[in-house]
């Protein structure tokens, strides 16, 4: 959490007309659960500017509905420059599976990308399975009974247990969260065998002992877990990491989204916060603007083609 709160010291602090520009309340809507990583950013975000005399910050969490409930309320918001989301690749791949109440590029300003996250497959560490190879085995010998769990449906960590169960050939049963946090606890519990999250939502039970990682999907291993093989490393053919950004209301006027996108770009460029943030394999990843927009289309026919290969279809009901 260190890590997370230096980061958005520095976007509190790094622009000091930002305030002026502002309403005096900024509402953050995590349209996840409390307890992830998207609801501790904003929460730490919005102690942090406030205390370096920017606005007030009110986060909201507004889970369900694959994030749709909540990115809805941001698309619904005044145009003021009041009300910012944290957005994920979920915000793409919904809008690739099924019909919407907002467009994403229609109803939002793209304020910044700001990180990139590598993907863990992890187990219990009192379960039998020591590898990857073991897991896979494990569920080809019982074919539907390994439950795999991630936060889900519709998210980066459901492609990525989609895509897992279908290079590999192993008939897992995918179990959605709303959250890494439940995935993880259901995993401790016993009541799943496998999860998928970002690796800084498992780092602490795995740097514990509580969980054993056994899959990576970035395209390369990471420092902390170097004998941990990655996706392609298994012959799956892919890697996938997830990022994190921040939208606004569409419409906004201009200068509270430069004031909103300034923070970003100077936080991201310090190289103390850098540092920070490579200590957990959070990967500085900024794009603001036209950028973050040519990206997020660029992502969108990406986890389209995706979500077709693999079958992930509209579960709403």
């Amino acid at each position: 959490m260190r890590m997370v709160s230096a980061l958005f010291v520095a976007l509190a602090m790094c622009s000091p007309g930002a305030s002026a520009q502002t309403p005096p309340l900024l509402k953050v809507v995590v349209p996840f659960p409390a307890g992830g990583a998207a609801d501790i950013v904003a929460r730490l975000w919005g102690e942090d500017v406030k205390n370096g005399g920017g606005p007030t910050v009110v986060v909201e969490n507004r889970p369900g509905g694959s994030a749709i409930i909540g990115t809805d309320l941001v698309s619904r918001a005044a145009p003021d420059g009041g009300t910012v989301g944290i957005v994920a690749p979920s915000f793409l791949i919904t809008a690739a599976i099924r019909k919407l109440p907002y467009d994403p590029f229609k109803n939002f300003e793209h304020l910044c990308r700001l990180i990139d996250s590598p993907q863990i497959v992890a187990v219990n560490a009192a379960s039998p399975y020591k590898t990857y190879d073991e897991l896979i085995a494990a569920a080809h010998a019982r074919p539907g009974t390994l439950m795999l769990g991630a936060n889900g449906p519709a998210t980066t960590q459901h492609v990525v247990a989609e895509m897992l169960k279908k290079a590999s050939k192993a008939n897992m049963t995918f179990v959605p969260f709303n959250g890494a946090a439940p995935s993880v606890t259901s995993l401790m519990g016993g009541q799943t065998h496998v999860v998928v999250a970002n690796y800084a939502e498992v780092k602490a039970f795995i740097d514990s002992g509580g969980l054993r990682a056994v899959l990576v999907t970035s395209p390369q291993r990471i420092a902390p877990l170097p004998d941990v093989p990655t996706a392609r490393e298994k012959g799956l053919g892919f890697d996938i990491t997830n990022w994190f950004g921040m939208v606004g209301t569409g419409a906004s006027p201009k200068p509270a989204v430069d004031a909103l996108q300034g923070y970003a770009k100077k936080a991201l460029a310090n190289a103390s916060i850098i540092d920070k943030l490579a200590q957990a394999q959070l990967s500085p990843a900024v794009l603001c603007g036209a950028d973050f927009t040519a990206f997020l289309r660029e992502q969108y026919e990406t986890y389209a083609a995706i979500a077709r290969e693999a079958g992930i279809k509209d579960e709403s009901p």
